[in-house]
């Protein structure tokens, strides 16, 4: 195999000389006399013959970098250990298998790293690791970012409560709590204005001390009533998932015809019905940021048809928290529906007759929904005792 190295003669600025052809050998031969250097050569390169113009005089740094451009161009490599050359062949890496075992759960994490090295990989589950084939040198590059996002999620707690209350709760405290409201200070009047006020494109965010001072207050005046106070794990980037829901049956009919035949089958569906909240928190140092999906949905009166018809509400909203502030969304509302059956034993049981001495109405009520989200700083809390907040008797 031949080389034409006629471009070094512009590059150098030399005049022309006779093109010459040398060995592999006799090259590094002249290349080790000229530098004083030992070249250890672990083949037999004779037959490798090199064409080039060399002139008769050459610096011994441009003689080397000449001299390793060619070895290179033929496929071999020149490394140097101590003040020796080492002239070999070039090692072709092969591909091996590897497993990664996550210690954590990082799966998303490290399958993104995968993916940008473009290597082919399975997911153990049982085992949480990966297996792919990749080069000895490409694996370790692997290896190193995948130990840096196979780590401890941060995490936050959430502190959900949900609370209702009628307009009837508030026009019946009249002056009594009137007069309270007056001599109270302005944060606390703010953060009873978010939780019994109309719904906003800019969700409050309310200090947690005024926010359970005006908690207090409603509950002790009976104005609201707290119906659920979960605490909810959240991870940095991940989603959570809280449901109050009542799980309705309803009856389906089915009818089947086959020839002449016709046959009717009757089975039991279930629908979930109430508040659903769906979120992803982004955990940074100082705040967190929540996208939240709230949903209410209500069965409506009066269904002619056996699938129950229902009424539903969807708030989205984005918000920063800082930790020991409490977000507020009220102004939601929902349908209560009850239903009175009066009978008088016995006689209600007589046929026809029976029927004067039944009495049944359904009432629907309107509900105001409330919903407060607290942040809590897991990190800032361990080793300490639980925060002092105003906790409210749930049904």
């Amino acid at each position: 195999m031949k080389i034409l190295w006629a471009f070094l003669f512009l590059l150098l600025n030399l005049q022309a000389s006779d093109i010459l052809d040398i060995s592999l050998n006799e090259f590094a031969e002249r290349v080790s006399k000229q530098n004083n250097v030992n070249i250890y050569i672990d083949e037999d390169f004779q037959e490798k013959i090199i064409s080039l113009y060399i002139p008769e005089t050459i610096s011994n740094d441009e003689l080397m970098t000449l001299f390793r451009s060619s070895v290179s161009s033929l496929g071999f490599s020149l490394s140097k250990r101590s003040n020796t050359y080492y002239l070999s062949k070039k090692s072709i890496a092969s591909e091996n298998v590897y497993i990664y075992k996550m210690k954590y759960d990082s799966f998303s994490d490290c399958e993104n790293i995968l993916k940008s090295y473009g290597v082919v990989y399975s997911y153990l589950k049982d085992s949480n690791s990966f297996t792919f084939k990749t080069l000895p040198n490409t694996f370790l590059e692997i290896q190193n970012y995948l130990d840096q996002v196979d780590v401890i999620q941060e995490q936050v707690m959430l502190k959900i409560m949900i609370f209702e209350y009628t307009d009837n709760n508030i026009k019946d405290i009249g002056v009594e709590f009137g007069s309270i409201y007056q001599s109270i200070d302005g944060g606390v009047k703010y953060a009873l204005n978010a939780l019994v006020g109309s719904i906003s494109t800019n969700s409050p965010i309310i200090s947690s001390n005024d926010y359970y001072f005006a908690l207090k207050l409603l509950n002790e005046h009976k104005i609201i009533n707290v119906r659920q106070f979960p605490y909810v794990l959240a991870k940095n980037n991940k989603t959570f998932k809280f449901e109050a829901v009542d799980n309705i049956p309803y009856l389906m009919q089915t009818t089947t015809t086959e020839a002449t035949n016709t046959s009717q089958q009757d089975s039991y569906q279930y629908k979930d019905v109430g508040l659903k909240i769906n979120g992803k928190s982004f955990i940074y140092d100082d705040f967190i940021s929540l996208d939240l999906d709230l949903v209410v949905e209500d069965i409506l009166s009066g269904s002619e048809s056996n699938v129950p018809q229902t009424f539903k509400r969807v708030l989205q909203s984005n918000t920063n928290i800082t930790y020991n502030q409490v977000l507020v969304l009220s102004g939601l509302k929902r349908i209560k529906t009850s239903k009175t059956d009066y009978s008088v034993p016995y006689i209600s049981n007589i046929p026809y007759l029976g029927a004067i001495f039944k009495h049944e109405s359904t009432n629907d009520e309107e509900i105001n929904i409330s919903i407060s989200i607290e942040v809590i700083n897991t990190k800032q809390n361990e080793g300490l005792s639980p925060p002092r907040t105003y906790e409210a008797q749930a049904e």
